[in-house]
């Protein structure tokens, strides 16, 4: 190319289409724009009110059955008292939380023993928590949120005889991360539950007071015994906050209580109670539930 204006028109257009390759590619390898994360999980919201049973995710009432009630029970080794509910189910069926929380706890049994077993502890509001004791396999990590079709586990006899699902509900923990019986309530308190129906009784002549008591909607809380000058009363929160040993005594604030085995149809137990020295004779008895509304009242 002979003309220098030529040339120099050429070198300057050349330039400008290097140029605006390079202009090009940067905007090709850019990083592109974040798009928002689609599987970020949405939580559910903590309401009572929607509380499922844990074994069939059912809202009706009594939905699971029950082989152990809270309160006073009998145990083939003697007389307990029961800190939650038993769930039978075979093993390896999933397992629910009651309701929507943050997974605060796992405990991970060491194979040896009996104990909570497998356990897993959901915290749903900074007062209130539920316990899943017994599982098979944990599911769940501390820290995860689960929402009511998010299994924390499955059904299994870790710690236990028999392959059931003991659950447990808790109302204002000292530390909200870790499950304490002496903070049990009856998980009945939240979930769908009927009415007891009749309590039938019968006051023997030697004292005794002799309950038929429905299992699966086992509301009981408190039993009053009233003779001529005096009486005495039990409520269950107060003898469960006492410890794990302490509440297993039979006695209990100058009650004594025992329990029958379960009816085969597992609708009912026998539950029996009496002045712990026999100092009165009860002529008057008066149940509450734990909303303190009296389910029976019977005098002799």
């Amino acid at each position: 190319m002979k003309n220098p204006f030529l040339k120099i028109c050429f070198t300057l257009i050349t330039a400008l289409v290097l140029l605006s390759a390079c202009d090009e590619g940067s905007s090709i390898t850019s990083e592109p724009d974040q798009e928002p994360d689609d599987t970020e999980q949405v939580k559910e919201e903590v309401d009572i009110a929607n509380a499922q049973w844990p074994i069939s995710r059912d809202q009706e009432p009594n939905s699971d059955l029950s082989y152990a009630q809270y309160g006073p029970r009998s145990l083939p080794s003697g007389y307990d008292f029961h800190a939650g509910i038993d769930l039978p189910s075979p093993r390896g069926t999933p397992v629910y939380p009651v309701l929507p929380g943050e997974v605060v706890e796992t405990d991970h049994w060491n194979g040896t023993g009996s104990g909570a077993g497998n356990a897993v502890t959901v915290k749903h509001a900074d007062t209130l928590a539920t316990s899943y004791l017994h599982l098979d396999r944990i599911d769940v990590n501390v820290g995860d949120w689960v929402n009511s079709d998010d299994p924390v586990g499955t059904v299994g006899s870790t710690g236990a005889s028999y392959n059931h699902l003991h659950l447990g509900y808790f109302v204002n923990l000292p530390n909200p991360n870790r499950r304490d019986e002496r903070y049990s309530k009856n998980p009945l308190e939240i979930l769908p539950t009927e009415e007891p129906g009749d309590i039938p009784i019968t006051f023997s002549e030697s004292g005794f007071v002799i309950l038929d008591m429905p299992l699966q909607a086992m509301t009981a809380n408190s039993v009053e015994l009233i003779g001529d000058d005096e009486s005495r009363k039990a409520d269950y929160y107060e003898v469960v906050a006492r410890g794990w040993t302490d509440r297993k005594e039979r006695v209990q604030f100058g009650i004594r209580f025992d329990a029958e085995r379960r009816t085969e149809d597992h609708m009912r137990f026998n539950l029996i109670v009496n002045p712990a020295n026999m100092d009165f004779t009860p002529r008057r008895i008066i149940i509450r539930n734990f909303n303190g509304e009296v389910l029976l009242d019977a005098s002799k």
